[in-house]
């Protein structure tokens, strides 16, 4: 993601991308249009490495100094100076949200997905150098590391707590909040949900920290082994979040991806009819 993306999804339309000030960009060139999309990248593997160290690193680094009031307050940190100083997400479900209500392009989702799974695993990288290359017993996200250690509470904590974030996003995105203010928002309900989540399962929500923190986590227990609910259900949510923010946004079905054309097009490909 970049400055020029967060605008309200019904937004009008000009010859430009429109930037957070509301300044027109020319249509980019094939050469500007690579350009843009490797400095897409670039953005999102700092933001997502600054996400890494401000949530996990704490954790990790701080050996056992910080409660998790602090925890929470760095995830939330990281998020929102991810978003509101780098221009990055770092995060692959609230890029797929923004997909999902065509705030950016497929080719930058793209971009923005690439780019988070290399920052995420290189900030677990460097939080794992920088502890003496020892594997963290800690920091990692798992379904046995709070007292509510069933599969199904971690599965349904993170997908409430996944949907209320990425509303909350979409709604500051959709208000047409500067890009401070979309920050602000979105790393506070970040910093909430890890209130509650860091007890239950050391805190998800990121598909991209959970994936860094857990290669170069302890193997006992296996993070890498649990690794999938937390790639699987923030992308459920993301994507569960895009229809209760239609209930309370002025956006219709229409303005995202599922409108009438991507449901004629899906119902062509399962009945096989090309008309």
């Amino acid at each position: 993601m970049s400055d020029d993306t967060l605008q309200p999804p019904n937004a009008p339309e000009s010859d430009g991308a429109d930037v957070g000030g509301g300044q027109a960009l020319p249509p980019a060139t094939a050469s500007g249009d690579g350009d843009r999309l490797g400095r897409n990248v670039a953005t999102e593997v700092v933001g997502t490495v600054i996400v890494m160290l401000f949530g996990p690193g704490l954790i990790v680094l701080s050996d056992g100094r910080i409660g998790e009031l602090e925890a929470a307050l760095g995830f939330g940190v990281g998020v929102a100076v991810a978003i509101g100083l780098i221009g990055a997400v770092a995060n692959p479900a609230f890029t797929l949200a923004l997909f999902v209500v065509r705030e950016v392009s497929l080719r930058e989702a793209v971009g923005d997905w690439v780019g988070q799974v290399i920052g995420g695993i290189a900030g677990g990288a460097i939080i794992w150098g920088i502890n003496d290359q020892t594997r963290a017993a800690v920091g990692a996200s798992g379904w046995d590391r709070g007292e509510l250690s069933e599969l199904g509470s971690v599965m349904a904590a993170e997908l409430v707590f996944g949907v209320v974030v990425v509303v909350v996003l979409l709604a500051a995105v959709g208000q047409g909040f500067s890009q401070a203010a979309i920050a602000g928002f979105t790393g506070a309900a970040v910093m909430v949900a890890h209130l509650a989540l860091l007890g239950i399962d050391g805190g998800g929500l990121n598909p991209a920290r959970s994936l860094g923190s857990a290669i170069f986590s302890d193997v006992d227990p296996n993070a890498l082994g649990q690794l999938w609910p937390f790639v699987v259900v923030p992308l459920v949510a993301a994507v569960a979040a895009v229809f209760v923010w239609l209930l309370v946004d002025d956006a219709e079905i229409d303005d995202t991806i599922f409108d009438e054309t991507f449901l004629d097009d899906a119902q062509n490909a399962v009945t096989g009819d090309a008309n």
